[in-house]
């Protein structure tokens, strides 16, 4: 074997050996790659779970807190409401002609007639007083709830 056959035989072994190692290095680097991916991939799906189950944890403990709220809302304005309402209910509405008419049908007036207002204290038509009433009812029911609303957010400490 020659001398110029010999440092191509040596010269092709080099480079073999050459294109061993680089394809092994990407092979190897590859596999510590997808390693480290997966797991990244691993420890992110592990950070996400626990972050699912304190957040369930944290919203349900939020709507007992909430539903208790809810609860006291609504007893207190209940029973803020309640007095008001028999109060409300108990009581006639006495409102002159000026504001809901007549509540009998306009007879002739005879020559002796004046035009002199009605005197208070006449009742109003019951359909105008139902919802007189209803009306009273509605506005009284919504103060007592914006009250007691008030006070929940202050035992929260959210108003200063």
């Amino acid at each position: 074997m020659s001398a110029l056959e010999r440092f191509a035989a040596a010269l092709l072994f080099v480079i073999a050996i050459t294109i061993c190692v680089v394809l092994g290095a990407k092979y190897y680097g590859a596999r510590q790659f997808a390693a480290g991916h997966a797991a990244a991939v691993d420890e992110r799906a592990r950070a996400d779970a626990a972050a699912v189950l304190t957040r369930t944890r944290d919203n349900a403990a939020l709507a007992t807190r909430q539903d208790a709220n809810n609860a006291t809302i609504t007893e207190e304005t209940h029973e803020e409401v309640q007095p008001v309402r028999e109060r409300i209910i108990t009581q006639r509405v006495y409102v002159g002609s000026a504001i809901c008419g007549p509540a009998a049908p306009a007879e002739a007036e005879s020559t002796g007639g004046s035009d002199d207002a009605d005197p208070p204290g006449r009742l109003v038509r019951p359909d105008v007083e139902r919802d007189i009433v209803a009306l009273k009812l509605a506005v009284e029911k919504d103060l007592s709830t914006g009250r007691a609303c008030q006070r929940v957010l202050e035992q929260e400490g959210m108003v200063p």
